[in-house]
C-alpha cells in the first residue's frame, strides 16, 4: 500500500498548526479491537485467567463491526498511521473486514499480534492492506516464552510455524520484546539476537517491562541485570549486526544512567489509544476515575482533546522505562535521528547475505 503523501502533508500541516496555538491533538491512532486475548501474560491487563469470563466481557461491550467503522472515519481526519492491537486482534471474526476498510481510509497499518493464530488468516490478502506486523515475541526460546506468556509448549511451536508463514508470504514483520525477569538470561548472554536472526527477523523493538500498578509484585529484573543488559544492546548497535535495534541508543544509555528513561513531559496525547468499547481515557490507561473517559462514539477527537485532563501528562513521569511513553515524550532531534537511520528499511524481508551489507 502506497501512503497518500498529499493527506499526509496536510494532516501534518494542520497537526503543526494546532501546536502553535497551543493545541493538543493525536498523529496516531491505536485501536484496541477487543477485550479478550487468548494469552495469560502477568504484565498485561488481558492477561486475565478467567478466559470464559474475558469472553463474555468481550461479547457484552466489544464494539460492532459498524460502530468500529465509526471511529475509524472520525480519527482518519487526524492521524496519519494506525496501530491495530487487543487483546489480541485476529480473534475477531471481523478482523479482515476493519483492516480492510483503515486500508480504504489512505491508513497505514501497523498489526500488533501474539502470532498464536495468524494460521487463521489469509496472509496474501493481509499483506495488501497493512505495512508490516509487529510481533509480540518476548523470548525466542520455548522455556521462558512459555512461562512469560502463560501458555502450553505447543503454543510456543504454533508460533515458530506461523513466523515462518510470514517470511515465506513475505510479510514485513518485526519482533517487539518485553524484558522481565523471566527472559533475562537470552539477553545477558546473547542468545536473543542469535536466534532472532535464524528465525528470519532483521529488526528488533526491545523494552522493559513497565510494572503494573493494579498488581503488588513486580517484574523487572534487578537492576545490576538490567544494567548488564542495556550495555549488551547498546554493543549490538555499535556492531550493526543483525537484528538491528529500533529503539534508539539513548534510551538504553539513559536507564544505565538515571535508572529509567527520561524525558520533560509525557507525549501520551500525540496518540489516540481507542479501548474495544470505544473510551478514551484522558490523559491515559492509568487515569481510570469516570470523569476521566470519554466515548468516542459520542465526541469528537477535538472535543476529547481539549478535555483539561490533558494537563495530568504535564507533570507525570510515572513511566519509568516503557519504550512507547518514552519515545513519544523525545524531542523531535530523537525522531529525525531515528528516521535517518532508516527504519523502514530495517523491517525487511530481504535476509543480508553477508553481515557486511549493512557496515558498508
Amino acid at each position: 500500500m502506497k501512503v497518500n503523501l498529499i493527506k499526509t502533508v496536510d494532516k501534518v500541516g494542520k497537526w503543526s498548526a494546532s501546536r502553535v496555538i497551543g493545541k493538543r491533538r493525536p498523529l496516531i491512532g491505536v485501536f484496541s479491537l477487543t477485550h479478550y486475548c487468548n494469552y495469560y501474560c502477568p504484565m498485561c491487563p488481558f492477561g486475565d485467567a478467567d478466559k470464559e469470563g474475558q469472553i463474555k466481557l468481550a461479547r457484552k461491550n466489544d464494539l460492532t463491526t459498524e460502530q468500529w467503522k465509526q471511529i475509524f472515519d472520525k480519527v482518519s481526519k487526524y492521524c496519519i498511521w494506525t496501530i491495530v492491537e487487543g487483546g489480541e486482534p485476529t480473534s475477531r471474526p471481523d478482523f479482515m473486514e476493519l483492516i480492510k476498510h483503515l486500508h480504504s481510509l489512505n491508513l497505514p497499518v501497523t498489526l500488533i499480534t501474539n502470532c498464536s493464530l495468524l494460521n487463521e488468516v489469509d496472509l496474501d490478502e493481509l499483506k495488501k492492506h497493512i505495512q508490516f506486523i509487529t510481533c509480540s515475541i518476548d523470548s525466542v526460546f520455548e522455556e521462558p516464552y512459555c512461562k512469560v506468556r502463560g501458555v502450553r509448549p505447543e503454543v510456543f511451536r504454533k508460533v515458530m510455524n506461523n513466523l515462518e508463514l510470514l517470511n515465506q508470504h513475505k510479510i514485513p514483520h518485526y519482533f517487539n520484546s518485553v524484558i522481565t525477569k523471566y527472559n533475562t538470561q537470552e539477553f545477558l548472554d546473547g542468545s536473543y539476537f542469535d536466534k532472532t536472526k535464524e528465525l528470519g527477523v532483521n529488526s528488533v523493538s526491545l523494552t522493559f517491562v513497565e510494572d503494573r500498578s493494579d498488581v503488588n509484585y513486580s517484574l523487572l529484573p534487578d537492576r545490576k541485570d538490567i544494567i548488564k543488559i542495556c550495555e549488551n544492546v547498546l554493543e549490538h548497535i555499535k556492531s550493526k549486526k543483525y537484528p538491528q535495534i529500533m529503539l534508539p541508543p539513548d534510551y538504553f544509555e539513559q536507564i544505565i544512567e538515571h535508572g529509567r528513561g527520561v524525558f520533560d513531559e509525557c507525549g501520551v496525547w500525540k496518540s489516540i489509544f481507542v479501548n474495544a468499547d470505544a473510551k478514551v481515557m484522558v490523559p491515559c490507561w492509568k487515569y481510570t476515575s469516570p470523569e476521566n473517559s470519554y466515548n468516542l462514539l459520542e465526541k469528537s477527537v477535538g472535543e476529547i482533546w481539549d478535555a483539561p485532563q490533558w494537563d495530568l501528562a504535564k507533570d507525570c513521569h510515572d513511566c519509568e522505562v516503557l519504550g512507547c511513553v518514552w519515545y513519544s515524550s523525545q524531542p523531535v532531534t530523537t525522531f529525525a535521528k531515528n528516521y535517518m537511520r532508516g527504519l523502514s528499511k530495517m523491517i525487511s524481508q530481504e535476509k543480508p547475505e553477508l553481515e557486511e551489507s549493512i557496515t558498508n
